[in-house]
């Protein structure tokens, strides 16, 4: 249940304890003095966890390369020289400007550094403009559940920002997260992130983004063969393992590369409450998330999918109300709170309230189009499913939600489509599975529906309920197909002990075992299986009588047929 660090080498560099407290204090100087915050709060986050002493590390295979050691040294005295040394007139600017920005008054920001040239001012006056326009443009924005046009109102400082920047565009200090926004059709933004974090290694915010423009576990494999070999890339593998929906096993097998310095890091803590909650182990989850909260009380980061797990665990109530309180009284503002709030009552206008907020939320958007499923407004929870997927088209739960609403809606091709992208996300799932085969079976898709129930049975995480369902549908289906494999799975099915006596399931195996071996002409293996279909009694014994008689029938066509003959 608790982080496993330290349990097996790792081909990714850290640093001594020591040297690299001083790599990150730097780090969140340099991420901090440009106004990446989120950047900075994740490595100062990352410096807190670290042991006020190192660690006997003598075991562990952690060797440092000479050249990766002179690293910790080069790269930040390169960005002294490089970005932060000012004249003294550019720097008071640059004060001035700096706690205007902090405060969020960007466009003053960006005014008073109008006539500096050096390149963090530069870049500072850029990223102000930027988000002074993404200020505007969020102001600007209608109906959260309006039309998708008006969701995406235009932040009317690109233009001038491009035309400004287009001569310097490949250079290491524009801001990623404004990168995406200024070329969002480029084809190659995936590279630009992937130099960028090769360049500097410690804006995770670079890193978040690269993740962004992954989509599946191939193109992952591919990015990590062009990654350095520092201690982020670790970060990063972990980070995108929770994202793509990996198996608790491969989360954990990563974990054991860190070092056990970080046994205590929340950022691993976070993540492993979020893949527990991913892998609907809510018990796990919950017990991460509180052991998380022990540590940092005040935390509202993530707390949207805390505030979930106990909705799900529904004697949980009394919980989920003092961490509401909680987030209110720590940042009654903030989108997680707001979704702790939309779990207890009035649960949709707290998401609208969250997704005014910010209209990324991605637990807002889903779990509001969980709240219209249950009131049937079906449009409604369609649009909030859809602004879900663009959100992060790599979240299975909103592909699933769309499945569901259009097999309700009996559109069954849509419902198939949906399904189709979550199972794609979450291949291991036999939920997915089952409601895909049971589409392809209802629209006489034999095939596919064969193949459906095939990989639910494959899964690990199925039931014993929806185990015996997907035996008896593939039975079922296999008797026009393959007589045989339906008579070994409806032997299977009848082996097992958690089916009922008097289980309509045993009735119709018996049957068709019957049938099937009278077919055969196996007569011991056909009265056997029709000795016990008869003892269910009503229209059971009917059928085996009906069997009985056939058999014998065809017994005395073949005597006949051989005295003929002879």
């Amino acid at each position: 249940m608790s982080l496993k660090t330290g349990l097996k080498p790792s081909c990714y560099e850290f640093f001594p304890v020591n040297e690299m407290k001083k790599v990150l204090r730097e780090a969140a100087v340099q991420c901090s003095e440009r106004g990446l915050y989120f950047s900075t709060k994740w490595i100062a986050e990352t410096l807190e966890g670290l042991p006020d002493q190192p660690v006997d590390t003598s075991e562990m295979d952690i060797s440092l390369d000479s050249s990766i050691q002179e690293n910790i040294y080069t790269l930040s005295s390169t960005l002294d020289k490089d970005l932060t040394n000012l004249d003294p007139a550019e720097y008071d600017k640059y004060l001035l400007s700096k706690s205007y920005f902090d405060v969020k008054e960007f466009d003053r920001a960006a005014y008073f550094l109008e006539s500096c040239n050096s390149p963090k001012c530069r870049f500072l006056r850029i990223y102000s403009k930027y988000l002074a326009g993404e200020k505007r443009k969020d102001e600007e924005s209608h109906d959260i559940m309006g039309p998708m046009n008006d969701l995406k109102t235009f932040n009317k400082e690109i233009p001038k920002l491009m035309e400004e920047m287009e001569s310097w565009r490949d250079s290491r200090e524009m801001n990623d997260v404004m990168r995406k926004q200024l070329y969002p059709q480029d084809k190659n933004l995936k590279d630009l992130f992937l130099e960028s974090v090769q360049n500097y290694y410690y804006n995770w915010s670079a890193w978040v983004e690269l993740g962004e423009c992954i989509n599946n576990k191939d193109m992952l494999r591919d990015i990590l063969n062009r990654l350095p070999n520092t201690f982020m890339s670790l970060f990063f593998k972990l980070h995108m393992s929770v994202e793509l929906q990996d198996l608790p096993q491969a989360f954990t097998d990563i974990v054991a590369e860190f070092p056990p310095e970080y046994v205590n890091n929340r950022f691993l803590q976070t993540k492993q409450a979020t893949m527990y909650y991913n892998n609907r182990d809510y018990d796990c989850s919950e017990i991460a998330f509180d052991r998380l909260l022990k540590s940092d009380p005040y935390r509202i980061d993530d707390m949207d999918i805390y505030s979930n797990v106990l909705y799900v665990v529904n004697e949980k109530s009394a919980k989920l109300s003092i961490l509401a309180h909680m987030c209110v009284f720590s940042d009654k503002f903030r989108p997680e709170t707001m979704c702790a709030l939309g779990e207890r009552e009035k649960a949709i206008s707290y998401f609208r309230r969250a997704l005014q907020i910010d209209q990324t939320c991605l637990s807002a958007w889903t779990l509001m189009g969980h709240e219209y499923v249950e009131i049937k407004n079906t449009h409604a929870a369609i649009i909030s499913y859809k602004r879900a997927v663009e959100v992060n088209p790599k979240d299975y739960r909103a592909w699933c939600g769309l499945g569901q609403i259009y097999e309700l809606l009996n559109m069954s091709f849509y419902a198939i489509y949906y399904y189709q992208r979550s199972s794609a996300l979450r291949p291991y799932d036999a939920r997915m599975w089952l409601r895909l085969a049971a589409l392809y079976e209802q629209q006489c898709l034999y095939v596919e529906a064969i193949k459906g129930f095939s990989r639910a049975l494959e899964s690990k995480d199925i039931d014993d309920n929806n185990t015996i369902q997907a035996m008896t549908k593939l039975a079922k289906l296999y008797e026009d197909y393959d007589p045989e494999k339906a008579a070994a799975i409806w032997l299977r099915l009848l082996d097992r002990d958690d089916l009922h006596e008097d289980a309509d399931e045993r009735k119709d195996g018996h049957k068709y075992l019957a049938s099937y071996h009278k077919e055969k002409g196996e007569t011991e293996e056909c009265m056997k299986h029709a000795d016990i279909l008869s003892g269910f009694g009503g229209s059971s014994k009917e059928d085996a009588k009906i069997i009985v008689k056939e058999l014998k029938q065809s017994k005395k066509s073949s005597q006949d047929e051989s005295i003929i003959d002879s």
